[in-house]
């Protein structure tokens, strides 16, 4: 048993080893001189370093981004944002009159109230700033609680939880977008201009190839008259794209004045006249030959305060089994993973990850090493996460899907810092066909709420939030929206991974060539349906009164199924994951076949 543990612990430190980064900077005073033999710690430990005669300094420390702390004889205490091979200048103030101490975070400042309440104040970088202009993120203002006694809580120490115990639900407001527009100007109209997101002008875009199969991951753009881009997205695995106007505030162009742009293979292909999404579906056939991809690239982005003490262990049993399934239920495709924690700026480190690999053990391993702790308030680094996760990670430039789970219990800080970093990198998510998907635990707040359906929203993600059923956990905040179902935490993830990530072959055996085939050898009959794509409702034109009409899906099962009873039937195939599906009429003498793109 000693032998196992001193293995363990070996292993340990030779990982944290591994990961260790460079934190560096110089210090300078007022007069913009060097100064000599300042104290540069991490808030809250002794790691760190003095500065030298060239008044810098450099460390190795674990995480992508840290607190720092910095002390120095007869001048003001100071704290800092510093991110990993990142070099950072940081002035320093004389101490005029200690008790009108300024504490200095980030690009602002701060009077100090109380020595358990702190409020951070950070403004842009300009010329009276209090740090010298450095490429490095900016930091971000934020109003915090310090708690005494906490401490990190590793979730090694904890015997082993099985999966499957958490609950959870899903809020697509995609698929009941007349539901969201009325709940995000009534019931949680308050909190629009909070965060300043305004999901409201959408441009949903159908991009297909001549053949019928979805248009995989072709960059598309919504442009103005000017041929300024508006905002872009990349289409999905069911070759659908969703882009917005006026998403974050900006000015609105009327619709008929905007273009949406696709490329692909080096091309142009242009739909003018975009329609708002209560005005149609922008639709578009690529003349291309159909390709399909298989890549997936899935990260795991968590919360690890010590707020989340009270779900954290299951959720790491959780996720490890999402991590596991998502394989073998994507046997096709190239999957990789990885996986950010963050914290606040007051703690040991702000963010720390683990870039993609195509060995899911390592990232179970990775998450399973992880310990939460420090936070203490309610809002939380989540900007800076988010920020790491779009930015430092390796997505893949072509994929089939790229998701991104972000697991939390509390929203960004209201700062305007904040939220204009969090307006970009949705942007930037947006850009780069990351789906944003929230997974929210007990703790939340409306204002979360909307902030996190906003960002699904904007990303062509979804909204997943844990329940009380399964008795785990503080109280779960209930969504705003009329019903949903309750499913495993654990199901539900690899449920929404497969509808995110599986594409069609382009040859595939089930396909629409397939079943013409038989067709052909009753003379080749095929079935008129209307509108194709379609969010829902179908009217399908018939030769008869009388007969069987079945919807199939691409791998031939058979998923509904119901007798004709007049020369135009009605179908609503709204219950339907978005996709690909076959109709198929049948009355004992001829079959006729169409092929139905379903959107949400």
């Amino acid at each position: 048993m000693r032998s196992l543990l001193t293995l363990l612990f070996i292993s340990a430190l030779c990982t944290c080893a591994l990961a260790q980064k460079t934190i560096s900077g110089c210090v300078v005073g007022e007069d913009n001189e060097q100064l000599i033999g300042v104290s540069v710690y991490v808030n809250g430990s002794a790691d760190g370093a003095a500065t030298g005669l060239d008044g810098c300094f450099s460390f190795e420390q674990r995480g992508d981004s840290v607190a720092l702390k910095l002390t120095y004889v007869g001048y003001v205490t100071q704290y800092a944002v510093a991110y990993a091979n990142k070099p950072l200048t940081i002035k320093m103030k004389l101490s005029h009159d200690l008790l009108d101490e300024v504490v200095v975070i980030g690009y602002g400042e701060s009077r100090r109230e109380s020595p358990s309440r702190k409020t951070r104040s950070a403004a842009a970088p300009s010329t009276t700033a209090d740090y010298a202009p450095v490429a490095s993120p900016d930091t971000y203002e934020v109003t915090y609680e310090r708690v005494d006694g906490t401490s990190d809580l590793a979730a090694a120490s904890t015997p082993d939880i099985s999966a499957g115990q958490l609950t959870a639900g899903e809020t697509n407001d995609f698929g009941k977008w007349e539901l969201w527009t009325d709940i995000s100007k009534e019931d949680l109209s308050e909190f629009r201009d909070i965060w300043q997101f305004y999901p409201d002008n959408r441009y949903a875009t159908q991009l297909t190839f001549p053949n019928g199969h979805p248009a995989v991951d072709v960059p598309v753009r919504l442009v103005n008259r000017w041929g300024q881009t508006i905002w872009s997205a990349r289409t999905d695995n069911r070759g659908r794209a969703e882009l917005w106007a006026g998403m974050t505030g900006d000015s609105l162009t009327p619709a008929s004045q905007l273009t949406l742009v696709a490329e692909a293979s080096g091309k142009t292909y242009s739909i003018p006249g975009a329609q708002l999404f209560q005005d149609g579906l922008n639709t578009l056939e690529l003349p291309r030959q159909c390709n399909q991809r298989t890549e997936v690239d899935i990260a795991f982005v968590v919360d690890a305060t010590g707020s989340m003490g009270d779900e954290i262990r299951y959720l790491s049993s959780e996720l490890t089994d999402v991590i596991n399934r998502a394989q073998a239920n994507l046997p096709g495709a190239e999957l990789r993973t990885s996986a950010v924690f963050y914290r606040d700026s007051s703690d040991v480190y702000v963010t720390i990850h683990s870039d993609f690999t195509e060995k899911p053990e390592a990232t179970v391993g990775y998450v399973k090493s992880q310990a939460h702790g420090g936070g203490g308030d309610h809002p939380e680094a989540v900007d800076a996460a988010l920020q790491t996760a779009v930015d430092s990670l390796a997505w893949r430039e072509e994929a089939a899907a790229r998701l991104l789970f972000l697991v939390l219990d509390a929203p960004p800080h209201q700062d305007e810092t904040s939220r204009k970093r969090l307006h970009e990198t949705t942007r930037q998510a947006a850009e780069k066909g990351i789906r944003i998907i929230p997974v929210v635990c007990s703790g939340m707040t409306k204002d979360g709420e909307y902030l996190l359906r906003s960002v699904a929203l904007a990303t062509n993600g979804t909204y997943v939030f844990l329940t009380d059923d399964s008795g785990i956990g503080g109280k779960h905040l209930a969504p705003t929206t009329d019903s949903y179902e309750v499913e495993k935490l654990n199901d539900l993830m690899v449920r929404v991974i497969g509808q995110f990530s599986e594409t069609e072959s382009c040859d595939d055996p089930t396909d629409l060539s397939s079943l013409e085939e038989n067709v052909r050898k009753k003379g080749d009959l095929r079935l008129k349906a209307f509108p194709n794509p379609t969010p829902g409702p179908v009217t399908v034109k018939l030769p008869r009164s009388e007969g069987l009409l079945s919807v199939i899906d691409l791998n031939g099962k058979l998923l509904q199924q119901l007798e004709v009873t007049g020369r135009r039937q009605e179908l609503q195939l709204g219950g339907l994951a978005a996709g690909t599906y076959i109709l198929r009429y049948e009355d004992g003498e001829e079959s006729r076949v169409v092929r139905i793109v379903l959107t949400r």
